[in-house]
């Protein structure tokens, strides 16, 4: 049951951390103030995404998953899933902050709330625990 409810807090933090990902590179894309400028870094970004980006998310994607599913590193699995929540969600607040932010946007982040909670949750209750006793004065 546990690594069911880690395998859904992996998959409600999937779209966070893409919107975050696209925001930043349009961020950065944006940034440049000219069209060919603009055009110049979003072909920079796909051209670095297509053979390393997405191997690598692929990869870190496959290794969250499986650690998840072992009992030994289910604890550290579930603290990257709430890092990954947490910073995904600062990174779309402060890149929307200047737009006009609506109380119907906030729909978007539930997802989030709920992967970063079970994933606390995971981390607390998985975190391996000491079988000594402590040392006695």
């Amino acid at each position: 049951m546990r690594s069911f409810l880690h395998l859904l807090s992996v998959i409600l933090v999937l779209p966070g951390v893409a919107l975050a990902g696209a925001f930043s590179i349009l961020g950065h894309a944006i940034a440049t103030q000219s069209l060919l400028g603009f055009l110049g870094d979003l072909l920079a970004a796909v051209l670095w995404l297509v053979p390393w980006g997405l191997l690598t998310a692929c990869v870190a994607l496959l290794a969250l998953v499986l650690a998840g599913l072992s009992v030994r590193f289910r604890w550290l699995a579930a603290s990257c899933v709430v890092a990954l929540a947490v910073g995904s969600s600062v990174v779309v607040l402060t890149l929307t902050a200047h737009s006009g932010f609506s109380l119907g946007q906030l729909w978007f982040f539930v997802p989030a709330v709920v992967s970063a909670s079970v994933g606390l949750w995971l981390t607390i209750t998985e975190f391996p625990r000491s079988k000594r006793t402590p040392f006695a004065a």
